[in-house]
């Protein structure tokens, strides 16, 4: 045991330099995947809500070709089959893309289950008191909506940087892709992906505790507010 331990600072000075800057770029690939999740999904969820029924019908079966489609399946697609066509993407926004519209299906039921949480009564009653479409919206509907919502954004968020990985798979220099590279070089693959796995729990364990204390405190103001009403 003190010898299997004893290897990591003898290559400590090598392997965390590179692995730290793959965490980087693991870190930005995240978060960018997201970033396009929630712009695409915010915009799916406007659609599906809109009065024209053609273009519900676009976006639900784009939700449910996402969530049906394999993420690497989509990622090698987005890699590979779109050169011949003569579009080239990067490894890096090759897999930004494909965690982003694979996120957006999650990401689109996550928003229109938050915004059909809120009562339509309060819908019509903010409307009947004067306000605008726009202002029941950011006044009453979506702080309201925020509280369902938020909780699950982050952990998809969390979901998406652990199937960052995969984009190890179309040559992103991300942290799977340096953690294999060094441990063809080394020999030693336990060490390796064992300080991978740290660096990941690292990263996913802080934002799952801080969605499970949002979701509580969220919840916990819902039921406050209810006893007061």
């Amino acid at each position: 045991m003190i010898d299997f331990f004893s290897t990591y600072g003898e290559h400590w000075s090598d392997w965390s330099v590179r692995l730290f800057e793959a965490a980087q770029i693991t870190a930005l690939l995240s978060f960018a995947g997201f970033s396009i999740a929630l712009v695409l999904g915010a915009a799916l969820t406007m659609a599906m809500r809109s009065s024209n029924w053609a273009l519900r019908a676009v976006c639900r079966a784009f939700v449910e070709l996402m969530r049906t489609v394999p993420l690497l399946a989509l990622l090698l697609a987005l890699y590979f089959a779109l050169p011949p066509l003569g579009l080239t993407l990067t490894a890096f926004w090759a897999g930004s893309i494909g965690l982003g519209l694979h996120g957006s299906a999650y990401i689109a039921e996550i928003l229109r289950g938050g915004l059909m949480s809120v009562h339509k009564g309060q819908r019509e009653s903010a409307l009947a008191a004067g306000l605008s479409p726009l202002q029941v919206f950011v006044r009453v509907v979506f702080p309201q909506a925020l509280r369902v919502i938020l909780p699950p954004l982050l952990n998809t968020y969390v979901a998406l940087l652990k199937d960052s990985s995969l984009c190890a798979l179309i040559a992103t220099d991300e942290l799977m892709m340096a953690a294999r590279a060094i441990s063809s070089e080394s020999f030693l693959p336990m060490h390796i992906f064992l300080l991978v796995g740290v660096l990941y729990f690292s990263i996913a364990f802080p934002l799952s505790m801080l969605s499970r204390w949002l979701q509580s405190r969220l919840n916990r103001g819902r039921r406050m507010t209810g006893k007061v009403t």
